[in-house]
């Protein structure tokens, strides 16, 4: 499967479960996804330079339209700029959802940039029950 279709499908399993709309921090790590968005003009994307911003501006869009929004960042920081907004959407029980695109595995641990550990970032926040 090319990173192309895993973009459109997940694009597709996104707006199967109630979204329609995506806050986007662009990076090249992200592009497939970048792209699936923009052909698809029935979707609202609203385009952020800063994770940490826009996944508050996410949690409002949510409080405001009562359905689930998808933010879209890029690999390493990025992630990490998500967990005050992940908190406060978990606590609030606000459907934010969280694409990020990672660096490839085996660049994890190499101090290469943009590459710090993704998988369980959010941990504590599963273990909170929510």
């Amino acid at each position: 499967m090319t990173n192309m279709e895993l973009a459109g499908k997940v694009i597709q399993e996104l707006v199967h479960t109630g979204v329609r709309e995506f806050v986007l921090c662009a990076g090249a790590r992200n592009s497939p996804l970048v792209h699936i968005l923009d052909e698809n003009k029935s979707l609202k994307v609203f385009s952020f330079f800063e994770e940490r911003s826009a996944a508050f501006f996410a949690l409002g869009r949510i409080a405001s339209t009562r359905r689930p929004v998808a933010i879209i960042t890029t690999s390493g920081t990025a992630v990490a700029e998500l967990l005050p907004a992940a908190v406060e959407g978990t606590y609030s029980s606000l459907p934010l959802i969280m694409v990020t695109a990672d660096r490839p595995k085996h660049y994890r641990g190499t101090g290469a940039p943009q590459t710090i550990e993704q998988v369980g970032i959010f941990f504590l926040l599963q273990r909170s029950g929510s």
